[in-house]
């Protein structure tokens, strides 16, 4: 890549069953996570998760360096920095929003489920009691997990057909349906790949002396359109093995599940 001085990783990640194991630790990446820090390898969270949830996250990592939270309903770089255009928030991000609002997906889907009787629920219909049982998050996990302002997650009970019938009523009002590792997630027409684009588009621009290189990392369905855009996509497997296989020739299978297998993956691709 003639041109450019320097080559430098952004690695792009998932977060429950990628960097985070089943109790939402990370300790099997620490390491990785410090090493990262110290080579000025930028981190961007990209998850279903929401904002509240990904700032309390990165509270505690501070090589992460954005977040895009709600499969991309929100986008938040990190600090007063290249690429923010204001003042970051007491959080100390700058966010900006993208897609449909909640309140409009969830008059979408409520109106079609009171309408055709279909079977599901979600976010919307439960106490934090109901989430925390769940999910397994503490109570006060729940509670930002429920601050949602893009996304609607449900858990479908009724028929393969139905589904089909359903998704077909949302597509009309334009609203997406993507499987997740834990539920569907319920959004407007964006996703993980445009998050993921909006940073590397960004860090290229702020960076013009670098050529910057994405690892998308990811476990499943919900991730898979961003693995293969990216320029090295990493799979964590689960227990009985990798559940998705990215249509791309540089896309590599972590050798275990959860953050042990993240931060095995991505030492690897940072110091080779």
């Amino acid at each position: 890549m003639s041109g450019f001085q320097e080559h430098r990783y952004l690695v792009v990640t998932d977060l429950d069953s990628s960097l985070l194991d089943e109790d939402y630790g990370y300790a099997g990446a620490e390491d990785c996570l410090a090493l990262m820090s110290e080579m000025g390898v930028p981190l961007v969270f990209n998850s279903s998760k929401t904002y509240a949830e990904l700032r309390a996250l990165a509270s505690d990592v501070s090589v992460c360096s954005g977040v895009v939270a709600e499969n991309g309903g929100m986008v938040g770089p990190r600090g007063n920095g290249p690429l923010c255009e204001a003042a970051g928030d007491s959080y100390g991000f700058c966010c900006q929003h993208s897609g449909m609002s909640r309140r409009r997906i969830l008059e979408h889907v409520h109106g079609i489920r009171e309408a055709c009787g279909y079977r599901f629920e979600g976010f919307a219909d439960w106490s934090v009691a109901e989430v925390v049982e769940r999910t397994g998050l503490s109570v006060r996990g729940a509670e930002l997990a429920m601050e949602r302002e893009s996304t609607e997650p449900i858990v479908w009970s009724d028929s393969e057909g139905a589904w089909n019938a359903f998704v077909m009523g949302l597509e009309a009002v334009g609203v997406r349906a993507v499987r997740g590792g834990r539920f569907i997630h319920l959004m407007g027409m964006v996703d993980k790949v445009g998050g993921m684009r909006w940073f590397s588009e960004r860090y290229a621009e702020a960076y013009p002396e670098v050529h910057w290189t994405t690892v998308a990392v990811g476990d499943s369905e919900n991730d898979l359109a961003m693995l293969e855009a990216a320029d090295i996509p990493v799979v964590i497997p689960h227990v009985g093995g990798a559940r998705i296989k990215p249509k791309h020739g540089a896309a590599r299978v972590a050798n275990s599940p959860g953050s042990a297998g993240w931060g095995q993956a991505v030492r690897e691709i940072i110091t080779s």
